[in-house]
């Protein structure tokens, strides 16, 4: 059997929460989903399997036909972030029109929310719910053998059209979840294109990304990981991703945990490991301030980190406890500070329209950012995702007058409108607000001379040059 798996080509993002003049000179982060999808099936099968990311690629909707026709596969599957839906609902109408004996199979985020209201689109022919490794590799093998959709439908985390028959609803699917990451092979790189993996923030000319945890252990009313169990890998499992990388050429590594840093003990084990080795790289990760101390960053600094990203996400308390962050401002100072101490390069995520935040509130966050000085931050707007509190608490207070995302899910549209906290500030206000504190932050003379002393190569001085170009005139 021949199993293609897809990252699609995200021409038809909807939900921007964060300016699309910003985002687009980021680089290219490789599909790890896919990634730990496909190691799985060629570690405990047989199947021929081949990953597609058409971003990094550059393949486009109207290239991605020659591209499937090649391989010739049995079985199609498909990422699907809710952000870009109506591309994952394009790539499915694509794969059918070539052959309508294809089975496409769509998993990700979103179908994890809307397994079944996913199947209500004629081109999918399976959905999965939560972690698709053993789930995908369970259906792929009852496809091969024959089993009947009914036989299919028993799989945990698979939504068929059996289930739909029956009138189960997308909460009625049982999630499906990985116990024991541990289980789970080390994602091979060499799938991909690894050497074209790039990002502005990062020292290398290429970069991998590792995921050393799932599940989030907090409450943040806007996320839909809160309150989800936290599974970890041992340090030792970890060492062995990160030389298997090394091996691979690549000095810098992007740990993409929601946070890295919730069990300390962990991270002072790796870290001791990384310096009883002398391995030599950089590596940065997202981390919870309230989960930092000094020799906590010490130890990761003497380990080769070079950034934190920290979700900060207000410089006004009231606003920061509405969100149930669980994080002080003085939390946030000692840290930024801790971070500077250390020459360790800081990134403070912000959001814009939070519950009860008026210009006030905002005006707190632009004095606190100062304040902090950090060497990078992110602004984004506050949007109301599916499967969060913050949406729920959208619908009950009548910002919106329908479940938009579940109608999203149904019939997806590039005309889409994510909804907002609209409670103080209109659609067009926040994104004027968002655009100017971006300019604030970023067309300083102080921060522009910074970056240009870190510059390390042509291509980076013209991906920054394209990014400030595109800022200024947004």
């Amino acid at each position: 059997m021949r199993i293609l798996l897809i990252y699609p080509p995200i021409e038809n993002e909807v939900s921007h929460i964060s300016l699309q003049e910003i985002d687009e000179e980021r680089g290219f982060l490789p599909p790890l989903g896919l990634l730990y999808l496909a190691t799985y099936l060629k570690k405990y099968s047989n199947f021929d399997v081949k990953i597609i990311d058409c971003n990094v690629d550059a393949i486009s909707h109207l290239d991605l036909p020659g591209s499937i026709i090649d391989f010739h596969p049995d079985v199609v599957g498909i990422s699907s972030m809710t952000h870009f839906l109506v591309d994952a609902y394009k790539v499915a109408a694509t794969v059918k029109n070539i052959s309508n004996k294809i089975i496409t199979v769509v998993g990700g985020p979103h179908t994890t929310i809307y397994p079944v209201t996913t199947l209500e689109n004629p081109n999918i022919d399976y959905s999965i719910k939560g972690e698709g490794e053993l789930a995908f590799y369970e259906l792929v093998s009852a496809l091969q053998k024959g089993v009947t959709e009914e036989g299919i439908s028993s799989i945990k985390g698979i939504a068929t059209r059996f289930l739909v028959r029956k009138g189960t609803t997308d909460t009625d699917v049982e999630l499906t979840r990985i116990p024991d990451l541990e289980a789970l092979p080390i994602p091979d790189r060499t799938l991909l294109p690894y050497r074209k993996y790039y990002s502005v923030l990062s020292h290398s000319t290429n970069i991998a990304t590792m995921i050393t945890t799932r599940g989030c252990p907090y409450r943040c009313i806007y996320c839909d990981r809160m309150g989800k169990k936290f599974r970890s890998t041992s340090a030792d499992y970890v060492l062995n991703e990160i030389e298997t990388i090394l091996n691979l050429g690549i000095r810098e590594i992007f740990f993409h945990d929601d946070t890295f840093n919730v069990d300390k003990k962990r991270v002072v084990d790796l870290c001791e490991r990384i310096l009883d080795k002398k391995l030599r790289f950089k590596w940065d990760a997202r981390a919870r301030v309230d989960c930092a101390d000094y020799n906590q960053l010490l130890l990761m600094k003497r380990a080769g980190c070079s950034r934190i990203s920290f979700g900060v996400e207000s410089g006004n308390q009231d606003v920061l406890k509405k969100l149930r962050k669980g994080i002080t401002l003085q939390q946030v100072e000692k840290v930024f500070q801790w971070c500077k101490e250390l020459q360790i390069n800081s990134l403070a995520d912000f959001m814009i329209g939070s519950p009860g935040e008026t210009m006030k509130e905002i005006q707190d966050t632009i004095s606190f950012v100062k304040e902090l000085k950090p060497n990078y931050v992110q602004f984004s707007i506050v949007c109301p995702y599916p499967d969060t509190d913050l949406y729920r608490l959208c619908i009950k207070n009548k910002m919106v007058l329908e479940d938009v995302w579940l109608n999203f899910s149904r019939s997806p549209s590039v005309d889409f409108e994510p909804p907002i906290w609209n409670e103080h500030f209109s659609r067009y206000e926040l994104e004027r607000i968002t655009r100017r504190l971006f300019k604030e932050f970023y067309l300083t003379p102080h921060f522009i001379f910074n970056e240009l002393k870190k510059l390390r190569s042509l291509k980076e001085f013209k991906i920054k040059i394209k990014a400030a170009i595109n800022l200024m005139h947004s």
